[in-house]
């Protein structure tokens, strides 16, 4: 029989010297977590037949809610999100499927216009673009039905409408 060194404890291939810092950050990580966590409320909805705690003061901004000498404050409400920076996506898109029509690559040039109105799904030239893309490509029902649908986006813009009922006399459905 052959004798056996001595049984000792191994680490999972981490050095003495490496483990307490390891523990120190994972000790700091949790109690970061634990803080952040602490700072969250769980908001639970009100169960049926529940009401609201009567309140002795009036709601903010409501009727009433002023106070004599105190300038009445409304809460604040945040910004609408601005619509601009899918219609620069989309413009951005629209113009390099344009480049791409130019050069004759259709394919990447409709796939383009796709990726737009993933962005912008109601911007009128968008829909004229992507069916004079099928047009050109003899797909004259999808030209016809891009143009229908550019039609009812177009919003008083002549010059996109007028482009929209070109692209549907010429899909043979106007």
């Amino acid at each position: 029989m052959s004798a056996r060194p001595p049984h000792r404890a191994r680490s999972r291939g981490v050095s003495p010297a490496v483990r307490p810092p390891a523990r120190a950050l994972l000790a700091t990580l949790l109690a970061v977590s634990l803080g952040a966590l602490a700072g969250c409320a769980t908001l639970t909805a009100p169960g049926p037949g529940s009401r609201p705690a009567p309140s002795s003061e009036p709601a903010p901004g409501s009727p009433g809610s002023e106070r004599p000498g105190e300038p009445s404050v409304q809460s604040p409400r945040p910004p609408p999100r601005p619509q601009s920076d899918a219609r620069a996506a989309s413009d951005t898109l629209l113009e390099q499927s344009r480049a791409e029509r130019a050069v004759g690559n259709n394919t990447q040039a409709a796939a383009s216009i796709q990726r737009a109105l993933r962005i912008d799904p109601n911007n009128a030239a968008l829909w004229v673009e992507l069916g004079e893309i099928n047009l050109a490509a003899g797909n004259r029902s999808q030209a016809a039905s891009m143009a229908r649908k550019a039609l009812t986006l177009t919003a008083g813009d002549t010059e996109l409408q007028s482009r929209a009922e070109r692209l549907l006399r010429a899909a043979g459905s106007g």
